[in-house]
């Protein structure tokens, strides 16, 4: 077994000159290449006043550091990048719920599910692990690892082991320093360089009062996996934070480290947008305060000022020319100028002008520059939108995917969205692959599927434009664009909701019925006999027989009424009984039947 050891390998430090290398410094290129990036992202996307103090500037050389502190203090960040990156967040993880994880060890569905500490020993499952920890982490910063650690064991025998199982914690992008791929498909790594961060403990009280930065170092020899830790001083240190060389062997073959990766992050482009919505927005709530305090104008007239100079020459001793000073009544110019300038103003305090000029008043700064600063931003914010959805879009899968998954992905899947959820459900295979490697077995193989679709869209943005093209349907006289329409509208609305089985199941539907847009029209072409009541019974997807039914139905609902109207009417011959109303109608027209003798006897 290789020991990795700068201290003691004396042989080799001469050679190589390892005593001037850090191990903190043996970082690989693309490491090196992308850090500046991984600094501007996750300020942008964490924001506060860390991204207040680094990238607000100075508005010229002219604006003094107090004012500048001033104007620091009452900036607040614009973190509509966040925002938008949120809402892609936002859009996958509430379908995290949807995925099936079954089979698999007890340990490993218990911990997915919450129990026994969680996947990560503090209660956490693995729905919330992957939404508030991977996925933020990965859309910003374009990747992150998950790293499937195993408890050391109490002893040697298979009871020491009962109770203790894997569990999970993450690393950074920036926490990732170095790595060796072993060149197989599946992504595994013969070396391994992480940064952890751990937190140093009082020695009396065991409370922890600072952190403490320390290198790990994994290497696959013989098949089995050997890990080192080192200090910020490049020294070996074991596992306790002692020194001293401790090299640890683990009985698994494979680095049990997953790397989530996507094509690039979403703040790529987005990042220089809220660093320039943030001093747009100081440099507006700073003028609208100051704008706030109007100054006082007075127009004077110089004639009634009575002021004149003394002449070149004719100084008082110990004057100079360079000091000539204007005098009124023996004054001096600088005594009158400050008189001049203290005026007493207020709303029960009146002035007087002089004829012809302007009345005073107080004037204020114009608002157009504020206005165009404000249009400015809105059409800022709206860019940042626009090109997050657009990085989305450009996001392509995962070369780990399987065929069955990029065979869903031709078929259209939204927006680059699917491409983040296959990465996960890769990411999730291998978690799972790498904690039964810890031997914990299972009855059946531990299968994961992640849902197929995922839309941006609100609900109440689908439900438009499934009215508008439902609008369409009814105008275009076409079969199959009926029918097409129907089929994006269930797509639309149902497709986040149901699973893909599901979906399919109702497109088929659609494609065996003969889809009519509107009921209405329907229910007007039966009326003029333009079609029969079986085939409108298919059009409105009613089951097959309802026809006969229906009309069994009716029939039967006519014949109660007949019953009834007859028994009303006192047809004796079906059971009625003698129609009394009939009787006193006649007798009161009997009534009212004029007598033959209405005029009397003549004479």
């Amino acid at each position: 077994m290789s020991v990795i050891d700068f201290s003691v390998a004396r042989s080799e430090i001469e050679a190589l000159k390892v005593e001037d290398i850090k191990i903190a410094d043996l970082t690989h290129p693309e490491y090196r290449d992308t850090l500046d990036n991984w600094e501007k992202w996750r300020r942008t996307y964490e924001g506060g006043d860390e991204f207040i103090r680094y990238y607000l500037k100075k508005f010229s050389i002219r604006e003094e550091t107090d004012d500048f502190e001033r104007r620091q203090e009452i900036t607040y960040v614009p973190a509509f990048a966040k925002a938008a990156v949120n809402d892609v967040k936002d859009a996958i993880f509430q379908r995290i719920a949807d995925v099936s994880r079954k089979g698999g060890p007890a340990s490993y569905q218990n911990g997915v599910k919450g129990l026994e500490g969680g996947v990560d020993l503090a209660g956490t499952t693995m729905n919330s692990f992957i939404g508030t920890i991977i996925l933020p982490e990965l859309l910003t910063m374009k990747k992150v690892g998950v790293f499937v650690d195993m408890p050391q064991l109490p002893g040697d025998t298979l009871m020491d082991s009962v109770g203790v199982r894997p569990y999970l914690y993450h690393y950074t992008a920036e926490s990732i320093l170095n790595w060796e791929l072993s060149g197989r498909s599946d992504k595994t790594y013969t070396k391994l360089l992480l940064k952890d961060t751990i937190y140093k403990s009082c020695a009396i009280t065991g409370l922890p009062t600072e952190k403490e930065i320390r290198y790990r170092y994994m290497w696959v020899e013989n098949n089995y996996v050997n890990t080192q830790f080192f200090n910020e001083d490049s020294e070996p240190v074991t596992r306790f934070h002692k020194e001293g060389i401790d090299v640890i062997q683990l009985n698994i073959p494979i680095i049990p480290f997953i790397l989530f990766e996507i094509t690039d992050s979403l703040l790529r482009d987005v990042a220089n947008y809220q660093i320039a919505l943030l001093n747009l927005a100081s440099s507006d709530i700073a003028y609208s305060l100051q704008s706030n305090f109007p100054f006082y104008t007075e127009q004077f007239d110089p004639r009634a000022e009575n002021l004149f100079r003394r002449p070149v020459g004719h100084n008082k001793v110990g004057e100079s020319d360079d000091s000539v000073q204007i005098v009124q009544g023996g004054e001096r110019a600088d005594t009158l100028s400050a008189k001049n300038q203290e005026i007493e103003i207020g709303s029960t305090i009146g002035r007087r002008f002089p004829k012809g000029l302007e009345f005073p008043r107080f004037i204020h700064p114009s608002s157009e520059p504020l206005m165009a600063s404000m249009d400015k931003q809105k059409e800022l914010k709206e860019d940042i939108r626009r090109l997050v959805k657009l990085a989305v879009t450009d996001l392509s899968p995962s070369k780990m995917a399987s065929a069955e998954s990029k065979g869903f992905d031709e078929r259209g899947l939204e927006a680059g969205l699917s491409a983040i959820g296959l990465e996960l459900e890769q990411g999730e295979r291998l978690i799972a692959k790498y904690w039964e490697m810890y031997g914990q077995k299972g009855n059946e193989k531990t299968v994961i599927h992640y849902p197929q679709k995922y839309s941006l869209q609100t609900d109440e943005e689908k439900r438009k434009e499934a009215k508008d093209l439902l609008e369409t349907a009814k105008i275009i006289p076409s079969v199959s664009y009926k029918k097409a329409v129907m089929k994006r509208v269930a797509e639309m609305t149902l497709s986040t909701k149901i699973t893909n089985e599901e979906l399919q199941k109702i497109q088929k539907e659609i494609e065996k019925t003969v889809v009519v847009a509107d009921p209405e029209v329907l229910h007007r072409d039966i009326e003029l006999a333009l079609i029969d009541p079986e085939t409108a019974s298919l059009a409105m997807g009613y089951p097959k027989g309802s026809v006969e039914k229906a009309a069994r139905a009716h029939a039967e609902r006519v014949r109660r009424i007949a019953e009834s109207q007859m028994k009303a009417r006192g047809v004796t011959d079906l059971g009625g009984v003698e129609d009394k109303s009939r009787d006193e109608k006649m007798n009161k027209d009997e009534e009212n039947v004029p007598s033959k003798k209405t005029r009397g006897d003549a004479k």
